[in-house]
């Protein structure tokens, strides 16, 4: 058992340092367009060439990466860059001297240097080996005139009992260093092309920034939102109530018959003002999140859709209540967005809990099959809602759905072509 997994161990190293060899052509040929490329880059041909380097780099330097990453079972902790679109000559100089840049090239000249010669000594320490293993003994075969040629020449029996012997050196040494050589070229590449620790610190230090901005405006939304409600429905309701029982009181000294139609609309009313309070409360946390968890509560919004939808659940874990009541208000915002501006005639929604190597990420996916054309504005409470329709900058539309994302670290990902479907899909980290 211990033999055959070794054997399963050897195979699958030299399957990654052979791969990297085939790659290594590639590599070569983006390297030696780059040196060609480089004269001609002043006289202004780098618009058009530089941001297609640029990406060939990038697509060679992240397959590389998660070729390693799945050789070594890592995890990269960072989202890569993408490169598209036009650039002009400033963004083009800020992307020849990014980090990011720098890192791709230097794995490119790593990879060009030492992965075909990985791949040469992977193929020819075991397979040289076996062949001075099985033909030096036949060496008594070949004619005098034109003796069997190998490190040295094999003309009689010790030659060929040295020859054997070095070609069982060579398969232990290949053996020994196929492994080796598997660790070197999976741990230097993702050595080169992970960020520096002062590199990664420093995103994550923009990234909580940028985070705890999203909060702030979502939190300062909220609270407009909130200050309307109460003051546009609770408040003015009882207004009317102590208004009402003003008249009673009044009626009441005089005629105490006349008092009581005051004291029915007073108390119809109240009762107005205690059900615009439970809805505000409602929209600060629902009950029914605590009552029936996520799941129940999805259920409930989707019952209520004027759309036809479909609802799975079956993916979802418990997240902690901040994560799991962003979700709630992402799912009613993604479901009121789709039945005022998408014209679509059914709806399908999906809950569920995606595990990577870090942590829990609980994912709301909302696809729909309408019109399309919907597109996230500025996260100022400028954008525009799905289809077209404003965001009024109180957190609604698809702007407040990624304002809500980004305050715990998550992302709104979003395709909607015109003509349709819409996918949505916000990520929200349960670790956040």
């Amino acid at each position: 058992m211990t033999i055959r997994a070794g054997l399963r161990s050897r195979f699958r190293d030299a399957a990654f340092v052979l791969r990297e060899g085939g790659y290594w052509a590639a590599s070569l040929a983006v390297a030696t367009a780059g040196l060609a490329l480089l004269p001609f880059l002043p006289l202004g041909v780098g618009l058009y060439v530089v941001p297609r380097l640029l990406g060939a780099v990038d697509g060679l330097a992240a397959r590389a990466q998660a070729r390693a990453a799945g050789f070594t079972s890592a995890v990269i902790p960072f989202d890569r860059r993408r490169l598209a679109g036009k650039h002009t000559f400033g963004e083009l100089a800020a992307m020849v001297s990014a980090p990011e840049t720098k890192r791709d090239v230097s794995w490119l000249l790593f990879h060009c240097a030492f992965a075909v010669l990985a791949a040469l000594l992977a193929l020819a320490l075991p397979l040289g080996g076996l062949f001075y293993v099985l033909t030096a003994p036949f060496w008594f075969l070949f004619p005098p005139e034109t003796p069997l040629e190998l490190t040295v020449t094999v003309t009689s029996w010790s030659d060929a009992v040295l020859m054997v012997l070095l070609g069982g050196i060579y398969m232990v040494a290949g053996w020994i260093l196929l492994p080796w050589m598997a660790r070197r070229l999976s741990g230097a590449t993702l050595g080169i092309l992970s960020p520096r620790r002062y590199a990664d610190l420093a995103r994550r230090i923009s990234d909580l920034s940028a985070a705890r901005a999203s909060a702030l405006a979502a939190h300062g939304a909220e609270l407009r939102r909130i200050e309307r409600e109460l003051h546009d429905g609770a408040q003015n309701r009882l207004v009317g109530v102590v208004m009402m029982l003003g008249l009673a009181q009044r009626a009441a000294e005089t005629d105490p018959a006349a008092a009581v139609p005051f004291l029915g609309r007073a108390q119809d009313a109240a009762s107005e003002a205690l059900a615009g309070l439970r809805a505000a409360v409602h929209d600060i946390y629902p009950p029914v999140l605590d009552e029936l968890g996520l799941g129940g509560a999805a259920s409930a919004l989707t019952s209520r859709s004027p759309i036809p939808c479909s609802l799975n659940v079956s993916g979802l874990q418990r997240a902690p209540a901040a994560v799991e009541s962003a979700a709630y208000f992402v799912l009613a915002e993604a479901l009121t967005n789709a039945a005022k501006h998408s014209n679509a005639s059914r709806i399908d929604v999906v809950l569920r809990t995606e595990t990577s190597g870090r942590e829990d990420i609980l994912v709301v996916q909302v696809d729909d099959d309408g019109r399309g054309g919907a597109s996230v504005g500025p996260l100022d409470g400028s954008g525009t809602g799905h289809g077209g329709g404003k965001d009024d900058g109180s957190g609604t539309g698809l702007a407040g759905i990624a304002r809500r994302a980004a305050a715990f670290g998550g992302k709104l990902i979003l395709t909607s072509p015109p003509g349709g479907p819409t996918h949505i899909r916000v990520e929200l980290p349960c670790a956040f």
